[in-house]
């Protein structure tokens, strides 16, 4: 930790305290950016505090995940989407995704720095840290297997795979909504694995529909970007379960 004057520091976990009193090295409690970057760090989770940094991640967000403050209540004016894909950067993050500890040896041997790593992911955050599109190129087929690795799963794709893989298999980035959707009709992208992964998700998210209306319905689907085939498949299923238990309590009557 720097002892730059000008940068408050951290003080350290536990140790005497009298009622009432703060120690004067220690910062501020609260979701004050500078601070919440050197918690983390004091702490040992340099990835988050990389992510904040890069802007990849608030500082606010991080420190709602993980309990020192709490979220105040939503005013309406934010975008569904941008905090949707807030949430699935957050989740990654705090799951691990953004710099594991453990089998990091490939991140080590691929050359490429943190931030370098993430704008593969993610994309440029407030401009490139590429100076040309040779450099983002070279460092895909440097990092790819270390991209795809941490992020290439849960029906999801990095970034750079959009950019570079996708034009041969005749895909265009369809948005965050309906990224899942696509790649599963996508044949060969998918892993039979990864495709079982989401369709037992969907699943639960159709049974979850009962009783519903029809426009509640078809909001629910969207939301979670189920597609149209299983629906209707899983639709046809329930009708001739249902005709079928009909038929087996029309017969028992007679």
């Amino acid at each position: 930790m720097s002892d730059d004057l000008g940068q408050p520091r951290l003080g350290k976990h536990g140790g005497p305290r009298k009622r009432g009193e703060r120690n004067p090295e220690t910062m501020p409690t609260g979701v004050r950016r500078d601070y919440i970057v050197r918690r983390l760090q004091r702490d040992g989770h340099d990835d988050l505090a990389q992510a904040i940094l890069a802007g990849h991640v608030s500082a606010y967000s991080i420190a709602v995940q993980l309990g020192w403050t709490t979220r105040a209540e939503p005013i309406g004016t934010d975008s569904i989407n941008a905090s949707k894909r807030r949430q699935y950067r957050l989740r990654t993050l705090m799951n691990g995704g953004a710099l594991p500890r453990t089998g990091a040896g490939d991140i080590d041997s691929c050359g490429l720095t943190y931030s370098e790593l993430q704008e593969l992911w993610l994309g440029p955050c407030n401009g490139s840290v590429f100076d040309t599109p040779e450099q983002l190129r070279d460092a895909w087929v440097r990092g790819r297997d270390v991209v795809m690795r941490l992020w290439g799963s849960g029906g999801r794709r990095p970034q750079a795979w959009w950019c570079f893989d996708a034009p041969g298999l005749g895909l265009t980035w369809p948005g965050y909504d309906r990224e899942r959707s696509t790649l599963w009709r996508a044949a060969g992208v998918l892993s039979e694995a990864e495709r079982g992964e989401l369709e037992s998700e969907w699943k639960a998210e159709f049974d979850a529909t009962r009783g519903m209306d029809v426009r509640a319905r078809r909001e629910h689907f969207a939301h979670h970007d189920v597609p149209d085939e299983l629906i209707e498949r899983w639709q046809a299923e329930r009708t001739s379960l249902a005709a079928a238990v009909s038929a087996i309590g029309g017969s028992g009557g007679d």
